[in-house]
């Protein structure tokens, strides 16, 4: 065989033992990356959810206090 033959067979052998190791490796790894990206899903709908404050009953209110709206203030930028 000749030089550049065999140099492009040891580099062809090289690039398809590369490739066939990650793709065995991705395969090992994929339920767990799934898992962890099933988490993160979960999490980030949590904080969406809308927490409901139940409604104050009528009268439920201390007797002789009135509220005061805030004072408004502006901030300069």
């Amino acid at each position: 065989m000749s030089t550049e033959l065999e140099i492009a067979l040891v580099l062809g052998t090289a690039f398809l033992w590369v490739a066939v190791t990650l793709a065995i490796l991705s395969a090992i790894d994929r339920p767990e990356r799934k898992a962890r990206r099933r988490e993160r899903h979960e999490r980030r709908m949590e904080k969406r959810r809308i927490e409901y404050r139940p409604v104050a009953a009528a009268g439920s209110h201390l007797q002789g206090r009135t509220r005061h709206p805030r004072p408004h203030r502006f901030h300069l930028h």
